[in-house]
């Protein structure tokens, strides 16, 4: 691994963009894993949209500490999604990450990221394995699997990403370090916005046009729940310590009453691909447990006796 920041033949700036809301919880977390970062040479610009809780007041003593840091309070909420496509259309430099308001990165992730990606120059993307980690910063399970997903573009690449279990953290590839060129070319292609599953479709039009790296190294965690399911966070004790263990990760999977947005989105990640008609057959073949595993949770028995 490369650790001495000076063998950066440019030293280039990383530009980091972090949309916030109401984050005070983990803010301060995530922003210092920024500050921590062996890598100095980032600027990080934190959109707010509007919070109203305790969340500018920490980010104004942040960029008040650290001059590498800028804080923009927005007008008007405008939502997580066009609140991430304001710091990428604020990107001054060659490369781009987004930072979520509650997760963590380890000091050597720009670092070990940045190093694939200048030796490399095909490489469009570049991250580590990921933790999920609970309130206390604690890991619940190691998303290993994401190593699979490295690799050039093409049909196996496709396959590979479709068929992965949505479980294990494929929809977090976003969250990697971008050339920023390729990071404005993938949301060009899916710009996210509110719809089921928007990073899912982020990530696969990514996979499907750019080389990607992803490093056997856990430099990277990512909080449970987060601001799309708080709930997760619910069941989290100070005295007790939890693992999350996936007897069989192919039962957690797209909701059966939302594959036909999850469908069209697929099918929107890849358009101008020639990987339509492969994601199309591998949902299908998909489809059939996601159907049974829908009719399990129903409790088929009681829902036909109720109807009887």
């Amino acid at each position: 691994m490369l650790t001495d920041k000076n063998k950066f033949q440019k030293s280039p700036t990383v530009f980091i963009g972090m949309p916030v809301y109401n984050g005070e919880r983990f803010i301060r977390e995530a922003i210092e894993s920024i500050i921590n970062q062996s890598y100095p040479h980032w600027k990080l610009f934190i959109s707010d949209d509007c919070s109203t809780d305790k969340t500018p007041e920490f980010c104004k003593e942040f960029s008040v500490i650290d001059k590498r840091i800028v804080y923009c309070q927005q007008n008007k909420n405008t939502g997580i999604f066009v609140n991430q496509g304001f710091t990428l259309d604020r990107a001054d430099s060659e490369y781009f990450m987004w930072a979520a308001q509650d997760d963590i990165r380890e000091k050597d992730y720009i670092t070990v990221c940045l190093e694939h990606l200048e030796k490399n120059k095909n490489l469009g993307f570049a991250t580590t394995v990921m933790a999920a980690i609970d309130s206390y910063g604690r890991t619940l399970i190691e998303e290993k699997d994401l190593l699979k997903l490295s690799g050039k573009p093409g049909i196996i690449a496709v396959a590979r990403y479709v068929l992965q279990p949505e479980i294990l953290g494929k929809c977090n590839l976003m969250y990697g370090f971008f050339r920023t060129r390729v990071a404005r070319a993938v949301w060009n292609a899916y710009p996210m916005r509110k719809v089921w599953g928007p990073d899912y479709m982020f990530s696969l039009a990514l996979i499907s046009r750019y080389e990607i790296y992803v490093d056997k190294k856990v430099l990277f965690k990512k909080r449970l729940g987060g601001s799309s399911s708080p709930e997760a966070l619910l069941g989290d004790r100070k005295d007790k310590e939890r693992r999350l263990e996936y007897k069989n990760p192919k039962n957690h999977m797209f909701q059966y009453g939302r594959f036909g947005s999850y469908f069209s989105g697929h099918m929107e990640a890849l358009q101008g691909t020639p990987y339509q008609a492969l994601a199309a057959i591998l949902l299908m073949i998909r489809l059939p447990r996601a159907f049974l595993i829908y009719l399990k949770e129903r409790n088929f028995k009681k829902l036909i006796s109720k109807k009887i």
